[in-house]
């Protein structure tokens, strides 16, 4: 079984919302105050015997309309049946259950609300306040300490509690961001420690017994049992031989007699003399163990010296370990079977690469169920989704009055296209690419050098878009159409509900291009926009590249509106390269080479129907994309930084003009997240 769905009610951040969750890994991922972390304590609530059930004003959602009946929290979790179902959890879910047929799914319900032998009072002061002085928010604070916490099981309109023997089968642990951990880990007087070092004591005999005593039919099998137990009672008694050996050595050593004496001149020795005795059993002994940190160089440093992030992962493993003691057979009828782990913010104190390997290690270990059953992290790492991929990402949100979670692993069909589409962006979801999940808005582009000038171009346009947390993307032309289906582009219908709703805005270069009309090995080739149509005798002309046309009819067919292709429809673009320079002719802010362009290129500018403005123009564009050709990385980043300077510049800046594609598709991106300026 599996926790398959939460639905929270009037549960801070959340008017009402539900999301559903996947067997294994869950990453939640989503801007500031999205709602991730309230989600684990919406969790918590039902499944951690050590949180308080009771609630705070603060916790109730601040966009309660009517107060004319109490408010109430309600958060109702769905647990559903898994092909590998096992018999103890049928059991424990048994009277859960609210729907019978395959796959079953049991029902929990939290519930914070006013008792109704309190409702009328209520009712009473809230239509007597005086309105001016005292909010509804007030009088619900007033009666905020008679309310009470129930948890329900199966439906919640039968009112029936849960079974406690039952719920304490789950087992809840809670990693939250801000956690310093040396002190749980220190020394083995710490619970988690001890019982951790207590479980491993002897280990491989008795993970020897426990799998002898499966098989005491083979004779062999009994014999090497009754081996095995008798090495681990000669440990124990080993132990206590040494144990007592010690304890002997110390009374030695002490003088009970002079200790002892002024018991005698009170009186208190008429009933019995005292005298001094004890017992060191192996547990006293681990209680003394604490952790150390030996480096390559031999050299050892106490754990309180150790990097923070190295201790969280060192804490991470104790709590493992401690998940795999708490499911084992070492705590017979006591042992819990449903682990659930809750890690917030993992990436606290690691370096990327730790982050990057702590996560692929978590996917690996739920995946081959070695340790809890379900896990769910929070996360502003884009290296953390880089490391889990598509399947485990749970996306929250935030709109203008409500939250929603998103799943972009779903919106990919079973058809042959959208499994390629799935698997290309898994392949190169690094973190760079990655932080298009986190943004408030996308810009797909072709290439290095139209990231690095995209958001220079932005500022031109006032816009920051590192302040309007709008991701700029590389994908490459081809490849468009593969991460727009995150956003809905190019997909069924029926999948419209998994897909992020944020804008996006591809800017795709033009690239005209033309094909000999006769001929061997006929195949397209870039041509000038100024050359197409010119020699209709010889050759067949595309004004705009395959890559549009592609794009637009995907476009259209699943009828997306938050997805936009941007490209240059004046017929005289060509290249970001060539758009710049066609629009800041003899600018000084281009920095280009010394080539000159052909005189088979001059010929055609010449016979075009451009005007001579737009002639001029053209000769400077043509000249510069040649130039820079062969360096279109360094090329960008000489002229990003140029255009830095430039914009940085109190007085004497020089002006830059933008095509005006590219200005669409930075205001478009940013409406309704930064302020457009007029």
């Amino acid at each position: 079984m599996y926790i398959s769905k939460i639905r929270m009610q009037n549960f801070r951040c959340f008017c009402d919302t539900s999301v559903e969750f996947y067997e294994g890994l869950n990453v939640f991922i989503g801007e500031n105050n999205s709602g991730k972390t309230t989600v684990l304590k919406a969790l918590q609530l039902i499944f951690d015997n050590s949180v308080s059930k009771k609630l705070s004003i603060d916790d109730f959602y601040k966009g309660i309309s009517s107060f004319d009946e109490p408010p109430q929290i309600t958060i109702t979790i769905s647990i559903q049946e898994t092909e590998s179902e096992k018999i103890e959890d049928k059991a424990v879910v048994a009277t859960w259950l609210t729907k019978l047929n395959s796959p079953c799914e049991a029902t929990l319900t939290y519930k914070y609300f006013l008792p109704e032998t309190d409702l009328e009072e209520y009712k009473k002061e809230l239509n007597e306040r005086d309105q001016s002085l005292i909010s509804e928010w007030d009088i619900l604070e007033r009666f905020l300490q008679r309310y009470v916490s129930r948890i329900y099981a199966g439906n919640p309109i039968s009112k029936n509690r849960v079974e406690s023997e039952y719920l304490e089968k789950f087992d809840c642990t809670f990693l939250d961001a801000l956690r310093n951990v040396e002190n749980s880990i220190y020394n083995g007087k710490n619970s988690l420690l001890k019982n951790v070092l207590n479980y491993f004591l002897d280990y491989n005999l008795k993970s020897s017994i426990k799998k002898l005593e499966q098989d005491l039919e083979d004779t062999d099998s009994k014999a090497k049992l009754d081996e095995c137990l008798t090495k681990l009672e000669c440990c124990r008694n080993e132990f206590r031989g040494q144990s007592k050996d010690l304890l002997d050595s110390i009374r030695g050593r002490l003088d009970t007699g002079h200790i002892l004496s002024l018991v005698e001149s009170t009186g208190a020795s008429v009933c019995g003399k005292p005298d001094i005795e004890g017992e060191l059993s192996e547990s006293d002994i681990l209680s003394t163990l604490k952790l150390i940190i030996k480096s390559n160089s031999g050299m050892q440093i106490p754990i309180f010296n150790n990097g923070l992030g190295y201790n969280n992962l060192i804490y991470i493993s104790l709590v493992l370990s401690n998940l795999e003691i708490i499911t084992s057979d070492h705590f017979g009828e006591n042992a819990k079977i449903f682990p659930i782990l809750l890690i917030e913010e993992p990436e606290a104190h690691l370096h990327p690469a730790l982050q990057y390997n702590f996560l692929r290690f978590l996917k690996e270990e739920i995946k081959n169920k070695n340790i809890s059953r379900q896990i769910f992290v929070t996360t502003h790492s884009t290296h953390i989704t880089a490391a889990v991929g598509l399947d485990s990402i749970i996306c929250m949100e935030s709109h203008k009055d409500h939250i929603l979670a998103r799943y972009p692993s779903l919106v990919f069909s079973d058809k042959p296209d959208d499994i390629e589409s799935k698997k290309y962006i898994e392949r190169y979801l690094d973190a760079t690419k990655s932080n298009m999940l986190f943004s408030k808005g996308v810009i797909f582009v072709e290439g290095l050098a139209e990231q690095l000038l995209v958001p220079r171009l932005a500022e031109y346009r006032s816009l920051p878009l590192d302040k309007c947390h709008i991701a700029v993307v590389g994908v490459g032309g081809s490849t468009f159409k593969h991460f727009i289906k995150l956003f809905g582009g190019g997909i069924d219908e029926n999948n419209k509900n998994y897909t992020l709703s944020k804008r996006v805005s591809c800017i795709v270069d033009v690239d005209p291009q033309k094909i000999p009309i006769e001929g061997r090995n006929r195949r397209w080739k870039k041509c000038w926009p100024f050359e197409v149509g010119q020699n209709l005798d010889s050759y067949e002309y595309k004004p705009i590249s395959s890559v549009i046309t592609n794009l637009e009819e995907a476009l259209s067919k699943s009828n997306t509106e938050n997805v936009k292709i941007f490209y240059n429809k004046t017929q005289k673009g060509k290249t970001l390269e060539y758009d710049l320079a066609f629009e800041n002719k003899d600018s000084p802010l281009l920095v280009s080479g010394s080539v000159e362009i052909s005189k088979d290129v001059s010929a055609l500018i010449e016979s075009s129907s451009l005007t001579p403005e737009d002639k001029s123009k053209a000769i400077f564009a043509a000249f510069y994309l040649e130039s820079v050709e062969d360096t279109k990385g360094s090329m960008a980043f000489e002229l990003a930084n140029n255009l830095i300077n430039n914009f940085n510049l109190s007085e004497g800046s020089l002006e830059f003009n933008l095509p005006l594609h590219i200005k669409n598709a930075i205001s478009w991106v940013c409406r309704g997240v930064c302020n457009e300026p007029q």
